[in-house]
């Protein structure tokens, strides 16, 4: 036995890791770490501001600092631009020494103060409108001073000329709010809803609003930035943001100045175009599921949810378009289809009573919220291509028509409705996928033939009814045909073509049935007379003589 033959030996022993040590606790920071770190994001800038306007507000309501109106107005409204230019200057200031996180703080706090003092000159316009106006033409060229100098020596500052233009529309929409309420209001009746001002402040809310939001399309997009904190790519968008909530602060505002009422529906549109601006800009999202943001525009309108509003009634027509666009640009968006049918569903339900009546006469909401999801769950059964989704569609409509019919027809035309549906859902069927599709539209075919043949002769003036379901399944058939290249089954055809003959057949044989026995007698000789003709000239197409042996021995002698 070989000494050195280790095939039996004891594998060896791995060497056990040592066992890594605990990690050590964080120390405990000290007090002075918290200091820097407060100290860091210097939050005396934002409570200077916060003090600034504190002060504009306690000057406003204390009489004994100013005995007249007309001072503490004006001595607000100098003391909020003064202190704007005091953080412009500061702001270039920290820039030329390359303190970026504070100079770009107190840009923030330009841009959140630009169009105060504009809210302090609509109180002034209650007092002086030509006062009004020469504070706002200031107010105007000490805005467009201060953000003019930043764009020339903040160099850093990421303020494109695309952002510069929208701030001047901005601007100029704050300069003439507090003038044009002033002008308006001096013709306000009491707290009445009509007249020039309360449309005035109608169409503030529901168009200028919602339009001043939507030049955020017109924003640049988002490049590649810098690594300062002037040059963040986020920071145009944000200005922005800020100067839409002080808009819509002043609009507030001057709402309460002249005691017009706040109702939701004013908010609608603005939620409406918000609601679509969102889906544009994040619609890309790796976050979010795709087309998530699409359902967020179909809930807006309900804002302004009331019979014959006509608000409600333009948000939804255009979410219609707006669904109709994103299916034609999108053939895969199946939200969009799901989204389209609610939206013609709350378009029905909105319609003016008027309108309501004129088309359905007799129907109440009720009955157009009934055909409504009605009609949706016809449109997704006809979306799919699954055989038992048709039979589905086809009993919901079948039961629809019954309920709603008040005639002793109900049941003929709750059939009729209910088969048309279900063969023309046929055409779309891959009878290779589904087992016995075949046979069952061959049952339903016959099922229509025979139903109509029963319901034209109980009620032949009816026909007129199957003529056009005859004619909307050969629209159906032959535009697949024509324009999808995509052949139907003839037994859909000849079904179609044989209840589209049913009316004339019931109409002959009762014709026929008055007729006198012996001449129908001899009208029935004639026609087996001509059937037995035809089929002796026809014989050598269709009956074969057999070749017989005693043919074959003679044509080989």
């Amino acid at each position: 036995m070989n000494d050195n033959d280790l095939t039996n030996a004891p594998p060896p022993i791995a060497a056990v890791p040592a066992s890594t040590p605990p990690a050590a606790p964080d120390p405990i920071k000290p007090f002075s770490w918290w200091v820097r770190k407060f100290l860091e994001y210097n939050p005396f800038y934002l409570v200077s501001a916060a003090m600034l306007l504190f002060g504009c507000y306690r000057v406003s309501i204390d009489a004994p600092m100013f005995h007249w109106e007309t001072a503490r107005v004006l001595f607000n409204f100098f003391s909020v631009q003064v202190y704007e230019i005091l953080l412009v200057f500061t702001a270039i200031l920290l820039a030329r020494r390359k303190i970026w996180y504070d100079a770009t703080l107190l840009v923030g706090l330009e841009n959140l103060l630009i169009f105060v003092p504009f809210i302090l000159i609509s109180l002034a316009a209650l007092i002086d409108s030509g006062m009004a106006l020469q504070m706002c033409l200031i107010g105007a060229v000490a805005a467009a001073f201060r953000f003019g100098s930043l764009k020339k020596y903040f160099t850093q500052l990421n303020l494109p000329p695309g952002v510069l233009m929208i701030g001047t529309v901005m601007l100029s929409l704050n300069v003439a709010l507090p003038l044009l309420y002033r002008h308006f209001g001096q013709t306000k009746v009491s707290l009445l809803a009509s007249g020039a001002a309360y449309e005035m402040n109608e169409m503030t809310w529901l168009l200028i609003l919602p339009a001043a939001l939507a030049l955020a399309n017109l924003l640049p997009q988002w490049g590649a930035g810098g690594d300062l904190p002037p040059q963040r790519r986020w920071l145009p968008t944000a200005m922005y943001l800020v100067w839409l909530l002080v808009t819509a602060v002043h609009l507030y505002a001057l709402d309460y100045i002249y005691q017009f009422d706040y109702r939701a529906e004013l908010f609608a549109p603005f939620a409406w175009v918000l609601a679509w601006t969102l889906y544009r800009y994040f619609d890309k999202n790796q976050f979010l599921p795709k087309y998530s943001l699409m359902l967020l525009p179909a809930f807006v309108p309900l804002l302004a949810f009331a019979p014959s509003n006509t608000t409600f009634f333009i948000l939804t027509g255009l979410n219609l378009a707006a669904y109709l666009a994103a299916i034609l640009l999108d053939r895969r968006n199946h939200l969009a289809r799901h989204l389209l049918s609610a939206t013609v569903l709350l378009l029905a339900v909105g319609l003016p009573e008027n309108w309501q009546e004129f088309l359905t006469p007799g129907w109440m909401r009720a009955d157009w919220v009934t055909a409504g999801v009605v009609a949706y769950l016809l449109f997704c059964t006809a979306l799919s291509r699954n055989p038992k989704l048709a039979i589905f569609g086809s009993l919901v409509l079948g039961i629809t028509i019954l309920l709603s019919g008040s005639n002793h027809g109900a049941f003929h035309w709750a059939a009729q409705g209910a088969l048309v549906y279900f063969i023309v859902h046929s055409l779309r069927w891959n009878d290779v996928e589904h087992h016995g599709a075949k046979p069952v539209r061959i049952l339903a075919c016959l099922a229509w033939v025979g139903q109509t043949m029963i319901w034209m002769c109980s009620n032949p003036e009816q026909g007129w009814i199957t003529c056009l379901t005859c004619a909307l399944v050969l629209g159906i058939y032959y535009f697949r045909r024509i324009f999808l290249h995509q052949r139907g089954p003839l037994v859909v055809l000849a079904a179609t073509v044989l209840v589209m003959l049913c009316g004339p057949e019931v109409s002959l044989v009762a014709y026929i049935g008055a007729l006198p026995v012996g001449l129908l007698a001899f009208m029935g000789s004639l026609a087996l007379f001509s059937l037995g003709t035809a089929a002796a000239l026809t014989r050598h197409l269709w009956h074969k003589q057999p070749v017989s042996d005693d043919a074959g021995l003679t044509s080989k002698s």
